[in-house]
């Protein structure tokens, strides 16, 4: 007696059960001065998802960005630590954790806040950042950044006077999230946006 066998397609998926690439997996938070108090640490969210649609779009530019001026380290890619890994490539990089300047309120509308009054602008001065740019040893090279430019890195606070933190816990509570950042003109001192009296409410620090 035969008894008949369903035919099963077989598909193999292209990239199935590979680890996704080291610089596509961005640390989740970042470590900072309080926009309240330079002095104080605080932590905040990071926002990748805009640059990770940037990546399936083609557009490798922004996460190349968030690891430059964000988190201030050199792209994990193939030979970039090799290539670029030394003292005065990691020197010339700058996180938020370097920067100089927190403004808050933007004057204008960001997600439900009408009008940007809990968002703030931390200002950082970086001189090099990594473009792409694929060659044979590696598919990034570091570029020079005008000296009339400062980078600004914007975070949605969830709290605005912050939230009680637990004794037992060491730990920052993260209190906001970083959601975009860009490189801008600076003034006359090339250390501040340019109109920054006009751009934003206050400045903290």
């Amino acid at each position: 007696m035969r008894r008949s066998v369903e035919n099963h397609n077989f598909f193999v998926i292209d990239g199935g059960g590979h680890k996704p690439s080291a610089w596509i997996e961005v640390p989740q938070t970042v470590i900072c001065p309080s926009p309240a108090n330079r002095s104080d640490a605080t932590t905040f969210r990071i926002a990748s998802s805009s640059a990770r649609k940037a990546l399936e779009l083609g557009h490798r530019q922004p996460l190349l960005d968030l690891w430059s001026l964000v988190i201030g380290q050199i792209p994990p890619v193939y030979n970039a630590l090799i290539k670029w890994g030394s003292g005065e490539v990691r020197n010339a990089l700058r996180s938020m954790s370097s920067a100089h300047a927190c403004f808050r309120g933007i004057k204008r509308p960001v997600g439900d806040d009408d009008q940007g009054y809990d968002v703030y602008a931390y200002v950082t001065k970086p001189s090099v950042l990594f473009k792409y740019a694929p060659s044979m040893g590696c598919v990034i090279e570091l570029a020079k950044i005008p000296p009339d430019l400062v980078c600004v890195i914007y975070v949605r606070m969830d709290y605005p006077y912050g939230r009680h933190t637990p004794r037992n816990k060491g730990a920052p509570i993260s209190r906001g999230v970083v959601t975009h950042w860009e490189l801008v003109e600076a003034d006359e001192s090339g250390l501040l946006p340019v109109d920054h009296q006009h751009r934003y409410r206050r400045q903290m620090w």
